[in-house]
């Protein structure tokens, strides 16, 4: 597609306030960006609406990331959106947004919108102990940057010309390779507290640091991340530590004190060396296979993090007069729930969770009727790569993680060789007296 189709919308010129930088200074070009988000942006241009895409498709490419989502913000309603374009679905009731689909690609358009202090109608806006529960009242492009969160997430950049608009110092931001809360960062943390999450994760990715106000804003901020729904902490759950950036979205959540607050029963012991080394390899593990594009259950992690809170409550109740067994499914059932309590999460990923715990007991014991069948399961691999985990901390024995490890390389015949071989010969009647 040439750019040169593209043309100028009779527009206010720029605010003061604004910067426009060359994308070119940046090594950007039109052709950076997918061709259907450019269509979008030329669409609603050629309707006489300003149009830009912005956020992390925009952040992600000024320091060569490649994203894979360009969302696109415009002065258009979503209505007048959706009458642009045939598939079109508006969404949402907090923030209402178009949805432009491109066969399998779905493209968020929103409109450009003001501080919701301005709104004139509860339908606009509401909010509840100072965070926002819905926003939308709707403004300028310079009214849109200054709503947004981070500095390096409002940069409007526009194809047409190829320039980068910036109302917030983005760019300078960029420069100083730091995180920066546009406006007062307590009040904006208390608005969404999510934002705590999101600021630490951008900031990880881009390997960027920090602003110091925005640090020290975390401390005093953090507790208002327990009034969050449990289904949004999953979510930031799964953006920390499940694309490619876990370990360093470990140290510095665990440095705020943060961790704590989205795993409370990891408190008793988040320092303890062997769990420093236990979470240390499964994150490791799981940044790697991001990396080596392999599946990444969202289970895993989670029953990694709270396995020392099951461990622990389990010999709490066997002190009380428990047996083993009964103590573990006690002490898993208690942690678990009390964990979806903080985090909610879908039922499977619950169940497997219990599943890979449960798993551990077969896995340990070897009862050869238990052996065959637990090879078929469908979290066996999940709970094999679990129990290689405590073998290299030492919480199992490693001949016990090589047994099973060489038990997978056998064909049929060897292993049920082997399995028998784990039944204990029967006394004979003659040797019974």
């Amino acid at each position: 597609m040439k750019f040169s189709i593209f043309k100028r919308t009779k527009e206010a010129p720029p605010s003061q306030k604004s910067q426009v930088y060359s994308a070119a200074e940046w090594r950007l070009k039109p052709s950076d960006f997918h061709p259907h988000a450019l269509q979008i942006i030329k669409t609603l241009q050629d309707g006489g609406y300003q149009a830009f895409i912005v956020g992390g498709g925009v952040r992600d490419q000024l320091v060569s990331l490649h994203p894979k989502d360009f969302d696109i913000a415009t002065n258009a309603t979503p209505e007048q959106v959706k009458g642009l374009f045939n598939h079109c679905l508006i969404i949402g009731r907090r923030f209402r947004l178009a949805h432009v689909y491109f066969k399998r690609h779905i493209f968020e358009v929103a409109t450009f919108r003001r501080d919701h202090t301005h709104a004139v109608d509860v339908n606009q806006a509401s909010h509840r102990d100072g965070i926002i529960t819905r926003d939308n009242v709707y403004g300028s492009v310079e009214e849109d940057a200054l709503r947004r969160d981070f500095t390096v997430n409002a940069l409007y950049y526009n194809p047409a010309d190829n320039s980068i608009c910036d109302y917030t110092d983005g760019i300078g931001d960029f420069k100083a390779k730091q995180i920066r809360v546009i406006g007062n960062p307590v009040a904006r943390f208390k608005e969404d507290p999510v934002r705590i999450l999101r600021a630490i994760r951008i900031a990880t990715k881009l390997s960027f640091t920090l602003e110091p106000e925005t640090e020290r804003a975390i401390a005093e901020t953090l507790p208002f991340l327990d009034q969050m729904p449990g289904a949004r902490l999953f979510d930031e759950y799964t953006k920390l530590f499940l694309h490619g950036h876990a370990i360093g979205n470990f140290a510095v959540l665990n440095k705020h004190h943060i961790f704590i607050t989205l795993f409370p029963a990891t408190i008793a012991y988040v320092d303890d060396a062997n769990f420093t080394k236990l979470a240390g390899i499964a994150l490791r593990n799981t940044d790697y296979r991001y990396i080596e594009q392999k599946g990444v259950n969202p289970a895993f992690l989670i029953s990694v993090f709270l396995w020392r809170a099951v461990t622990l409550r389990q010999q709490e109740f066997m002190q009380a007069g428990e047996l083993k067994l009964e103590a573990f499914n006690h002490a898993a059932t208690e942690i678990l729930s009390s964990q979806l309590k903080r985090m909610a999460m879908p039922k499977r990923f619950s169940a497997n969770i219990r599943e890979i715990w449960s798993l551990q007991h077969v896995l340990e014991n070897r009862r050869p009727k238990l052996v065959e069948k637990v090879l078929t399961h469908p979290r066996f691999r999940a709970a094999y790569d679990f129990l290689y985990l405590r073998g290299e901390i030492g919480e199992v024995p490693m001949a016990l993680v090589q047994w099973w490890e060489k038990l997978q390389t056998l064909d049929h015949e060897a292993k049920i060789s082997v399995i028998r071989s784990l039944q204990k010969p029967k006394k004979s009647k003659a040797n019974a007296g």
